[in-house]
């Protein structure tokens, strides 16, 4: 039996894999969409991008990096601007 668990980033219930984020010094489970994708968790999107000093400072590849906001994949920059 699989072990079935909430996604930390787009919150599906599934059999998650955990791995080491890329840029930044920890882990999530992620389901196997979420971890094609590269996304990140949105918390941790708006944590980081915070610890930058904001989206204006933040590097390139960090803001085009996706996370999953409302049900979809989005960059970062997209999920933080404010509208």
């Amino acid at each position: 039996m699989e072990d079935v668990r909430k996604c930390e980033t787009c919150g599906r219930l599934d059999v998650l894999y955990v791995y080491a984020l890329p840029g930044i010094a920890m882990s999530v489970g992620n389901c196997a969409e979420c971890l094609c994708q590269d996304a990140y968790p949105l918390w941790i999107a708006e944590a980081n991008t915070e610890a930058t000093g904001g989206l204006e400072h933040a590097a390139e590849w960090w803001r085009e990096s996706l996370t999953f906001k409302d049900g979809k994949y989005v960059t970062i920059a997209e999920a933080l601007s404010v509208s």
